[in-house]
């Protein structure tokens, strides 16, 4: 029995199927595509063409910033925040790419390009990752120009514009080669050595424009013309003349009484007498004393000049924490910048024995800036390492951005608080810093 394929009865005619097709590659369909949504985006800008060009450049941003964050490698340097260690009344930030001013708070981080403004009841302190800090006075506006890391090297770059007013600063330690700090004012320029002290005044209202080295050195650019400043070095310019002016200035005296961290108890501080005493300056004809109760003497208690003596005794001082500075005066009235400032504090007399509440949660290391964090009894004053602690709520939690930079190796902190009732209580902790 053979076997094969089934034929259909004789006289019937097979069935037949044909199909036609037409091959379309994804490239066709992928270049039709294209081009449907070209004519479509077209035509909605020829509608709207400003909405549309801002959606695009939108676009391309984000794909640029999706690129970077997968594929890319900042290779020249890491970004770095600044923030305040002190605040007193009217102090304002505008964030860079913001046109609004918003109240500056201890939570404020600072960046490139933000604009920070004191008011003329306002003062403020702000440190820098690497221990430069800058104290803004009353009336008085900057832009932080530049604050990275080197990734690679480490070494940082701290760049600061004062647009106008009165700013102090002080350079941390530089560490790393290849570290700097410039602070531009007018159409001049200076770059400072680390460990410098330095007071930069710009009025471009008066056409005044100074800067001063109290401490380490600085080398100051106009144009083609640099000068080295040293200590007590100043440099002046009007703006309508080429070149720099450079003269000496008169120097601070040294404090002496009371010593910084001096604690004096009184059964009543009000009636006890506070000796100050500094020692002399060449060229000094008077002396101008000065007590705060804010380290940044935004508000004084005793304002007091003194003619040819280095010592005057002072009454009526409240309990409480001080800080006191000193300024030499000459002949011609010119008058220097103030002493490195000195602590004390006049405590009541109590014998209860009790210790004041304190803890310390932490301590954290922003770069060379330590940031202490802890506890204590609402209404208490703590003071770490010489400085006053500020950023404290009702209910007794604080946290500080010591202005004095950490050191490699072992660092010693000590935290004191002092409650209503006059009861102390000292924490020491010690830090290593690599």
């Amino acid at each position: 029995m053979g076997t094969g394929t089934p034929r259909p009865p004789r006289g019937e005619q097979e069935g037949r199927y044909e199909v036609e097709w037409t091959t379309i590659s994804y490239r066709t369909i992928a270049f039709y595509t294209i081009l449907v949504l070209l004519g479509i985006g077209l035509i909605f800008y020829l509608i709207a063409p400003k909405y549309i060009s801002q959606k695009g450049r939108s676009l391309i941003g984000m794909i640029s910033a999706g690129l970077a964050k997968t594929g890319a490698v900042e290779t020249t340097s890491s970004k770095s925040e600044a923030h305040f260690v002190n605040l007193d009344g009217t102090v304002r930030v505008r964030k860079t790419q913001s046109a609004q001013w918003v109240r500056a708070d201890y939570n404020t981080s600072l960046e490139k390009g933000d604009y920070i403004q004191t008011g003329s009841d306002g003062v403020a302190r702000i440190m820098f990752a690497d221990g430069t800090n800058y104290v803004l006075k009353p009336d008085s506006l900057i832009v932080v120009e530049e604050n990275r890391e080197d990734p690679v090297t480490k070494a940082t770059r701290i760049s600061v514009q004062v647009s106008a007013g009165t700013v102090d600063l002080t350079t941390g330690r530089f560490e790393i080669p290849g570290s700097t700090s410039r602070v531009s004012f007018e159409n001049a320029v200076a770059n400072l050595a680390g460990e410098s002290r330095a007071m930069v005044r710009n009025d471009p209202e008066n056409n005044v424009h100074q800067f001063t080295v109290n401490q380490g050195g600085a080398d100051v650019t106009r144009g083609s013309t640099t000068v080295r400043l040293g200590q007590y070095d100043q440099v002046s310019f009007d703006r309508e003349k080429p070149g720099l002016l450079r003269q000496k200035v008169i120097a601070p005296p040294t404090l002496v009484s009371p010593p910084n961290m001096d604690l004096t108890m009184s059964p009543d501080p009000r009636s006890s007498e506070v000796a100050f005493s500094w020692g002399v300056v060449t060229g000094a004809e008077f002396y101008r004393l000065q007590v705060s109760p804010s380290g940044m003497f935004s508000n004084l208690v005793l304002d007091k000049k003194v003619e040819g003596r280095t010592s005057v005794k002072v009454s009526g001082l409240e309990e409480g924490t001080y800080y006191w500075a000193v300024t030499s005066i000459d002949a011609q009235g010119v008058e220097s910048q103030p002493s490195l400032a000195n602590r004390f504090t006049l405590v009541r007399q109590v014998d209860s024995g009790v210790k004041a509440f304190l803890e310390v949660s932490s301590v954290v290391q922003h770069g060379r800036v330590l940031e202490v964090t802890g506890r204590t009894e609402p209404g208490s004053t703590v003071i770490i390492n010489n400085e006053q602690v500020f950023s404290m709520t009702a209910d007794g939690n604080f946290h500080h951005f010591m202005s004095q930079p950490a050191r490699s190796g072992v660092n010693q902190i000590t935290v004191t608080a002092q409650n209503r009732k006059g009861e102390l209580h000292t924490i020491r902790k010690t830090i290593v810093v690599e």
